[in-house]
């Protein structure tokens, strides 16, 4: 599903990602381990086309993908879902959900009212509070939005960024759980990175470690739920 080799991603002035290589195999959940500023953010950004200074081999969904827009990436199925959720507050929850449609190209009301549904059927609340402004919502329910708009784009795969940051440990345990439906019922591909690690690896087939801006292990998340030495490996 997504292969990348010698990735190296940042700024124009300011290098961060150098020389990353990973793999996501279909209806695969692999996490991304790190403490802050080893990178991680950086790898989804680029690989999502979001920062421009970027280099290396991309293969996504059996095509290359080294230099797409993000939009061309949307509408490929890879969708980011960030770590400042981004959801539009004076809009309803509906409407954002809406701007995850139209990103993806599609344009058919018997298509979008089939990717709502399926959406709504992940995220029940979403449903009852689909008339409600995003910006009224609490930080747990617009991530909820967050991912509904993501799912709205029809992906194959998902990059989340962190989308435990500032949850309830409840909320955690609901977003775990959705990833892992995710996973189960559509086949769906997610790329995470978190920083609980301890429900990220519960969720996930494969981990891997950057530091320095590289990817510095791949590990099974059992093996690294036991080890003893589990943070000096960061």
């Amino acid at each position: 599903m997504l292969s990348v080799r010698d990735f190296h991603a940042g700024y124009p002035s300011v290098p961060v990602v150098a020389g990353a290589d990973l793999e996501v195999g279909p209806g695969e959940i692999v996490a991304l381990f790190g403490h802050n500023g080893a990178g991680k953010s950086t790898l989804l950004k680029g690989l999502f086309g979001v920062l421009g200074a970027c280099r290396g081999r991309v293969e996504f969904d059996g095509a290359a993908a080294s230099g797409l827009s993000t939009r061309a990436l949307t509408r490929r199925g890879m969708v980011l879902v960030p770590q400042d959720r981004g959801v539009f507050p004076s809009l309803t929850v509906e409407e954002n959900l809406k701007m995850g449609f139209w990103a993806s190209g599609a344009n058919e009301a018997a298509e979008y009212e089939r990717r709502l549904q399926r959406a709504l059927g992940y995220l029940p609340l979403l449903d009852e509070r689909r008339r409600d402004k995003a910006g009224n919502l609490s930080g747990g329910q617009q991530q909820m939005v967050s991912i509904g708009r993501a799912l709205l784009a029809g992906p194959k795969m998902l990059l989340l960024d962190e989308p435990s940051t500032g949850l309830a440990p409840n909320l955690v345990d609901d977003i775990m759980a959705l990833v892992r439906r995710l996973r189960d019922e559509e086949q769906m591909s997610v790329l995470l990175v978190e920083q609980n690690v301890g429900q990220a690896l519960a969720a996930s087939d494969r981990v891997y470690l950057m530091k320095g801006g590289r990817i510095t292990h791949e590990a099974d998340p059992d093996e690294l739920a036991a080890s003893e030495n589990l943070w000096t490996l960061f």
